[in-house]
């Protein structure tokens, strides 16, 4: 009786330790996405549902590619692939397309996932919405563009006195 009151408890010790994990998945500020090994979606936390408006049954079974803008080579696809088949970690940048055809940017960590005997089952993907940041980086490129406009501007009217030079400097 001892032994089995040590593996109820051990049981339900693991138990509780799985659902700490699950939870914390659920409850996670990124996107977690985990997929077989043929890149076919099993699960997806909440925040997946919010950053691509897709839906956990709508997802289940598909390929993440659902996601595709577009907008990256097929080299960038393949890389990643042979990356993670490989065993090993890929980190990079995705512009992804919500369901409502919204574009946006995630920073993503894609591990393989292996059972108890070595062999590859899962891949797992956990990705941060990074599209306010990409905009701010867009917007100080436009304000630095428009900074070496204008210093040239001024450069070009310090240059010279004649009104018909600065006038075509300006235009152009």
């Amino acid at each position: 009786t001892s032994d089995l009151a040590e593996a109820r408890d051990l049981a339900v010790q693991k138990s509780n330790e799985l659902r700490k994990y699950f939870l914390a998945m659920e409850q996670s500020g990124n996107t977690i996405v985990i997929t077989d090994a043929k890149g076919n979606i099993e699960y997806a936390n909440p925040k997946f549902t919010e950053v691509s408006g897709y839906s956990l049954p709508e997802a289940l079974g598909k390929n993440p590619r659902i996601l595709n803008s577009g907008e990256h080579p097929r080299e960038f696809y393949k890389y990643m692939w042979d990356t993670i088949k490989s065993g090993k970690l890929w980190r990079g940048e995705f512009h992804n397309k919500r369901k409502d055809g919204a574009l946006y940017w995630e920073d993503t960590s894609i591990a393989p996932v292996y059972d108890s005997t070595g062999r590859m089952i899962n891949f797992i993907a956990v990705k941060e919405d990074i599209t306010f940041r990409k905009s701010l980086e867009e917007a100080e490129r436009d304000q630095h563009r428009l900074a070496e406009a204008l210093r040239d501007t001024a450069m070009a009217l310090n240059s010279t006195l004649k009104l018909d030079e600065i006038l075509d400097r300006i235009l152009d």
